[in-house]
């Protein structure tokens, strides 16, 4: 490797230099084309709708969406099931349900619901807990379940029940009453909805207005503030493709640009930068594009002055280098050491390989097989400017037989697709 930083220390610039890359690239030394631009913006999160939220407009809200705030009523049960499947004979049928009536009289009898369920139920999710279910409401189990589960009173076993699973001996532990979130401790929510509300019409009522004076007087954005009651706002200098405060909007930008609002200094339609938030947009000062002076790039040019020849001087050694290789039996050791470089070698590498630099595994794979006894060798320059002379001493041919038979597979697959 032929380092590009060391011919930058042998590169000279001089200010006739300087003053020629400068004039010769102009358009790289251009300042954008900028605007600074009014406009008034209105969003509903920060509308003041002026109104007091009343007792009673709360209570009719809070009644409307009593729903909402009442945790239903919820059951805390356990159950014993006898597995019996819905197709089930009259001979399984009859068995099932004597074992059943054989566990209920056992808990009338007065034995632990939890022993016997651990014991005899074919739950195998509950089974374990003694047949704890755990607190529910309405709508989770199946209705002979759930209607069975409702009507009892705590402490007291069902008689057994049928569903799609078997049939269930049932005890309810706790009854959780149906309870009401009282009207103080969701005022602030409502009372947000309201104004949510309110604000909501308020917004349209002022995008309209707005939207319709901004047309009306296309020159001036002062009717439409005093028409809503917004204030004319200013951006910093923006340009097409960067600007801050609602100018980081594409589409604020794109408007400030378009032939309409830029040549011929018309309002622009409302612009949406958001959920109802919306603004109106004219351009105030318009700056051309310019070209920056040159002392203000000076060492800008100069880095790239300097940055360009010597990857010249670099390409120029590395081709000379490149064309004795060819030319005679010299090897890369002996050239190195004759510029007191190092030698740097790769193990066998495939077209996918991150390393060494892109570039040279690419020439890697397009220079000619070398020979059996002697190096093939290409020379390329890297994107950060180094030149490389490689000698390519082996190709490992691809075999494709060796791959999985998966990956052989995919491969096909791919092939066929591409052709298709």
């Amino acid at each position: 490797v032929l380092p590009l930083s060391g011919f930058s220390e042998n590169v000279t610039v001089s200010e006739e230099d300087i003053q020629a890359y400068y004039d010769a690239h102009a358009d790289a030394f251009m300042t954008p084309e900028r605007v600074r631009a009014q406009y008034l913006e209105l969003d509903v999160a920060t509308l003041d709708t002026g109104m007091e939220i009343s007792d009673e407009a709360l209570q009719v809200l809070y009644d409307e969406q009593a729903e909402k705030y009442v945790t239903p009523e919820q059951r805390h049960a356990r159950h014993i099931l006898v597995q019996l499947a819905p197709d089930a004979d009259e001979e399984a049928s009859s068995a099932a349900r004597d074992k059943a009536n054989g566990i209920v009289a056992r808990l009338h009898a007065g034995e632990d619901f939890a022993v016997l369920a651990k014991e005899l139920s074919d739950d195998p999710g509950s089974a374990a807990n003694g047949g704890d279910l755990g607190t529910f409401g309405r709508g989770l189990m199946t209705p002979e379940f759930e209607k069975a589960a409702f009507e009892l009173q705590p402490g007291k076993v069902s008689q057994p029940v049928k569903s799609p699973f078997g049939l269930h001996i049932i005890e309810v532990i706790e009854i959780k009453p149906e309870v009401a979130t009282p009207l103080d401790e969701v005022r602030e929510e409502l009372t947000a909805q309201l104004l949510s509300a309110e604000r909501a019409d308020l917004f349209y009522e002022k995008s309209e207005t707005l939207s319709n004076t901004a047309f009306e007087q296309p020159d001036t954005l002062q009717g439409a503030a005093e028409e809503t009651g917004l204030a004319v706002q200013e951006t910093a200098w923006v340009s097409r493709s960067d600007g801050s405060g609602v100018a980081q909007h594409a589409n604020v930008r794109e408007a400030l640009f378009s032939e309409d609002v830029l040549d011929n200094g018309n309002n622009s339609a409302t612009i949406e930068i958001g959920p109802d938030h919306v603004v109106v947009i004219r351009v105030l000062e318009r700056q051309e594009a310019a070209q920056k002076p040159l002392e203000t790039v000076k060492v800008q040019v100069r880095q790239l002055l300097v940055a360009e020849k010597s990857r010249a001087q670099a390409e120029a050694k590395g081709e000379q280098y490149h064309a004795d290789q060819r030319s005679s039996a010299t090897d890369l050791d002996a050239k190195a050491a004759a510029e007191s470089l190092q030698v740097q070698e790769t193990a066998n590498i495939t077209r996918m390989a991150t390393e060494p630099a892109a570039e040279v595994v690419a020439a890697a794979f397009t220079t000619a097989e070398p020979a059996a006894d002697k190096p093939a060798h290409a020379g390329v320059i890297t994107a950060a400017g180094d030149y490389v002379i490689i000698a390519l001493e082996e190709v490992k041919a691809g075999d494709f037989s060796a791959l999985p038979a998966a990956a052989q597979k995919q491969l096909w697959g791919n092939l066929n697709k591409a052709q298709g």
